[in-house]
C-alpha cells in the first residue's frame, strides 16, 4: 500500500514538473516538443505572445529585439508571418508586426521571399500592404516582385504596392501600362492617383513611353498630381525633352510645389531645356524660396553664366 502511495506521489510531482515546464513564461520545452525555431532561447510562441502584449512598452521592446536579431531572427519571422488564426487565438497582430520587423532587416531576411510574396495574398488588408514593401525590402528579385505586385495591384489600388513598385527602379517597366491606368483614373483617391505619376518616374528612362501621359497631366485638377507629374519628368531626363514647353508652361502655376519640381526637373533634363533659361531667370524672384532655391540648382546646369552673382562679389573693395 505504501509503495503504491509513494509511486502514485512521484507521479503527481512529476505531473506537477512536466506542467509547469510546459507553462514555463519562456516556453522553452513545449517549444523543443513541437519543433518550433528558437531565437535568443525563446521559441515562436513566446515572441508571438510578447508581440500580442496588452503592454505597449512590451511590444516596442519585443520588435527592438527581433529586429536587433537580424538575420538570426529570420527563421522565427517567418514563421510568425505565416501562423494563421485560430478559434481561440487571432495571429493578426504579431502577422503584420512580423512582416513590418522583416521589412526593417532588409536583405538580411533575404530568405523570407516566399513568405512574403505569399502574404500578398493573404485575406488580411493591412497585411497583404505591409508585405507589399516587405517584397522589394528583403531583396525579391524583380522578375518575382513585379509580376506579384501588379497582381495585387490590380486587384486593389493602394499606395503601399505603388510605392513597392518604386523601389524597382528600371525594373519595373513592365508596370508602366497599370500605373498609366492608375493615374488616369480621376475616381481613385488623389495620393493614390501622384504615387502613380512618382512611381512612373522612378522607372527613369525607362519610362519614356509615359511622357505624353505625364505631360497631360500637368494640367490635371489636382495640384499634388501635377507636382509629382512634374517631379517624373525630371525623373525620366533627358529623354523626357519633349516635356519642356509644357514644364515651361506651368512655372507659373499657382501651386509652390508644381513650379519647384517643374523647374527642378528642367535642369535634370539638361540641355534640351536650355530654351527654358528666360522663364526660370524669372523664379530667381519667386515669393517661395523653395521655388527661387530650385531655380538656382537648375540654371546651375542649364546657364551657370547668367546666375546673378552675390551681392558681395559685385561690390568693390574700400
Amino acid at each position: 500500500m505504501q509503495t503504491k502511495q509513494k509511486q502514485l506521489f512521484v507521479l503527481c510531482v512529476l505531473a506537477i514538473g512536466l506542467v509547469a515546464l510546459w507553462l514555463e513564461p519562456g516556453g522553452r520545452l513545449r517549444g523543443r516538443l513541437q519543433g518550433e525555431a528558437f531565437f535568443q532561447g525563446y521559441p515562436v510562441h513566446y515572441w508571438q505572445r510578447q508581440l500580442q502584449s496588452s503592454d505597449p512598452v512590451v511590444i516596442e521592446t519585443t520588435r527592438a529585439e527581433l529586429a536587433a536579431g537580424r538575420r538570426s531572427a529570420t527563421e522565427v519571422l517567418r514563421t510568425l508571418l505565416v501562423a494563421r488564426s485560430t478559434a481561440n487565438w487571432d495571429t493578426s497582430t504579431s502577422r503584420c508586426a512580423a512582416a513590418e520587423i522583416l521589412t526593417a532587416i532588409g536583405e538580411e531576411a533575404a530568405e523570407a521571399g516566399e513568405d512574403v510574396i505569399s502574404a500578398l495574398s493573404d485575406s488580411d488588408v493591412y497585411l497583404r500592404r505591409i508585405a507589399a514593401g516587405a517584397v522589394p525590402a528583403v531583396g525579391v528579385p524583380a522578375s518575382q516582385g513585379i509580376p506579384a505586385l501588379l497582381d495585387l495591384l490590380q486587384r486593389e489600388r493602394s499606395v503601399e504596392v505603388l510605392r513597392a513598385l518604386s523601389e524597382y527602379g528600371g525594373e519595373a517597366q513592365p508596370a508602366l501600362t497599370e500605373l498609366s491606368k492608375v493615374l488616369r483614373d480621376r475616381s481613385l483617391p488623389t495620393e493614390i492617383r501622384w504615387n502613380a505619376a512618382r512611381t512612373i518616374g522612378k522607372v527613369r528612362e525607362n519610362a519614356v513611353s509615359t511622357v505624353p501621359l505625364l505631360v497631360e497631366h500637368l494640367q490635371d485638377d489636382e495640384a499634388t498630381v501635377r507636382e509629382h507629374s512634374a517631379e517624373a519628368l525630371g525623373d525620366i531626363g533627358p529623354a523626357a525633352a519633349a516635356s519642356v514647353p509644357a514644364l515651361v508652361a506651368v512655372l507659373t502655376d499657382t501651386a509652390t510645389r508644381v513650379r519647384r519640381d517643374a523647374v527642378r526637373s528642367l535642369g535634370q533634363i539638361g540641355p534640351a531645356a536650355k530654351p527654358a533659361v528666360p522663364a526660370v531667370l524669372k523664379l530667381l524672384e519667386d515669393p517661395e524660396s523653395i521655388v527661387q532655391q530650385a531655380a538656382r540648382t537648375a540654371l546651375q546646369t542649364l546657364a551657370p553664366d547668367q546666375l546673378p552673382k552675390p551681392a558681395n562679389e559685385d561690390s568693390t573693395a574700400p
